[in-house]
């Protein structure tokens, strides 16, 4: 897959981030202002100032040679300042516990704007012997300099003080570059986080990718839940080793299903239509690259959406390993499709009739040794030409397309393949060998249903607002857009 980074796409990462990297810039400023207060050492700093003068005769006009001359000597008195001479003097007068390359380190002599003006500094964790270095300094000035230059002299405009502050560290600059530090980051972190992930994000548009068109994307019930928008439980947070969230509830369409989920089934349901159309059949298979990915809702959410028409639907749980319909939907009794196969009973013994209006539900009955073998029998074949005739829609729950092949043993009879995909955990390899796997059986994709998605709320002035855009026949050009205020 080719992919390109756009200004949107930037700022995209800032909005999608904004808190954690904002607590990470309040995180990393605090530390660096701490940091600048209580643990790096500080250092205060003390000047003097002297004036070099090139002519010693006070009485004649200075000119514009004795300028130049004057600071040419601030260039060699720089030199004079750190010299070895210089440095065992001062360090002999204030019995200083330092080397002469210590001291150096500490003492910086710079001329004021390329003026004939000269600066001496001392910097010191002492702010009283930092003054008293820049004094001692300047009070040797005088001989050492005519000592050695012989000529002009040196006139003290001012001593230096004890500093009241220290001039490193600043704890301001280093809160301030803290923030931008930390905020930078984070940012890059989520950036790099986004452009190398392989999962599907919202921004990914899977039709242009894989040339599969998108039915609907169904929005996260919890994320419904959290924000007010119809569902009193709250799905549980604990998460599998995956990663992926671990509940033992499903949520299925009523009259308390959040508008936002259940026109998004709507569309799916009415883009499905379409589809059928042009494929012909009306048996549809339900499966996902790998589990956790939100089929088995997913599968029968649209079984209750395409009943909600007034069509008579079936809904059959095919994936006999890991059966979940009829926890789901509080089913009783034993009988099942398993049962059916394996000749244990009647396809009307086995039937729960109108679990909802116009719905009925064949389980998956007890998990057989051989489900892939029964799925794919002349038997199975039989029962699904026999029910096809008796209902508008049958609907499979099928097993993970990549973990097992039952599904696709299946592809001579039902119309064809909807592939959900979870948002933020399926992965585009997985994708792509779901759809090779069905390429390769000739078997018929007919699209896609994003599940757990999290786009589509936003909120104004204290107020839930949806504000969703369903792709509604986007393999036909058409949009359509729903907006509405709970």
């Amino acid at each position: 897959m080719e992919d390109s980074i756009d200004i949107k796409q930037l700022f995209s990462v800032l909005k999608n981030h904004l808190v954690p990297i904002a607590v990470s810039a309040v995180i990393c400023g605090a530390a660096g202002f701490s940091a600048a207060e209580f643990l790096v050492p500080k250092q205060y700093e003390s000047s003097a100032m002297l004036y070099v003068e090139n002519n010693q005769n006070k009485s004649e006009t200075l000119n514009v040679n004795d300028i130049t001359a004057a600071q040419k000597l601030v260039n060699t008195c720089q030199i004079i300042f750190q010299s070895n001479k210089m440095l065992d003097s001062v360090i002999y007068e204030l019995d200083l516990p330092y080397t002469k390359e210590e001291l150096s380190d500490m003492i910086s002599v710079t001329s004021v704007n390329s003026t004939e003006v000269m600066r001496i500094t001392a910097t010191n964790e002492d702010p009283e012997l930092s003054a008293d270095i820049v004094n001692v300094l300047v009070e040797l000035a005088r001989d050492e300099f005519m000592r050695v230059i012989k000529s002009g002299s040196i006139e003290v405009v001012e001593y230096g003080e004890v500093p009241e502050n220290p001039s490193f560290p600043r704890p301001m600059i280093f809160g301030a570059a803290g923030v931008i530090l930390g905020a930078a980051a984070a940012y890059i972190i989520f950036f790099l986080k986004e452009i190398l992930s392989v999962t599907v994000t919202p921004r990914d548009d899977l039709s242009k990718i894989y040339g599969v068109p998108v039915f609907a994307e169904i929005m996260d019930f919890e994320a419904a839940d959290g924000n007010g928008y119809g569902y009193g439980a709250k799905q549980s947070k604990k998460r599998t080793a995956s990663g992926k969230r671990a509940s033992s509830k499903r949520y299925l369409l009523d009259e308390n299903t959040p508008f936002i989920i259940a026109e998004a089934y709507r569309a799916a349901r009415t883009n499905l239509i379409f589809s059928l159309a042009a494929s012909g059949g009306n048996i549809i298979s339900f499966t996902s690259a790998e589990p956790g990915e939100g089929k088995s809702t997913t599968c029968a959410n649209m079984a209750i959406a395409f009943a909600d028409m007034g069509k008579k639907v079936l809904l059959i749980d095919c994936d006999m390993r890991k059966p979940t319909v009829q926890t789901a939907f509080k089913l009783g009794g034993q009988n099942g499709l398993s049962s059916v196969l394996g000749g244990f009973c009647s396809l009307e013994e086995a039937i729960n009739r109108d679990v909802r209006s116009s719905l009925d539900i064949l389980a998956s009955g007890p998990i057989p040794p051989n489900p892939t073998e029964l799925l794919g029998s002349g038997i199975m074949a039989k029962l699904l030409e026999n029910v096809s005739a008796k209902y508008d829609y049958i609907l499979l729950d099928t097993p993970p397309i990549n973990i097992v092949t039952d599904s696709q043993l299946m592809n001579s009879i039902i119309g064809g393949h909807v592939f959900v995909v979870r948002e933020n955990s399926t992965s585009h390899p997985d994708i792509a060998d779901a759809l090779e796997k069905v390429n390769l059986a000739n078997g018929k994709k007919l699209g896609f249903i994003k599940s757990f998605c999290t786009g589509g709320m936003k909120s104004s002035y204290g107020k839930k607002k949806y504000d969703k855009k369903y792709g509604y026949y986007r393999s036909y050009g058409y949009e359509y857009k729903q907006e509405n205020e709970k």
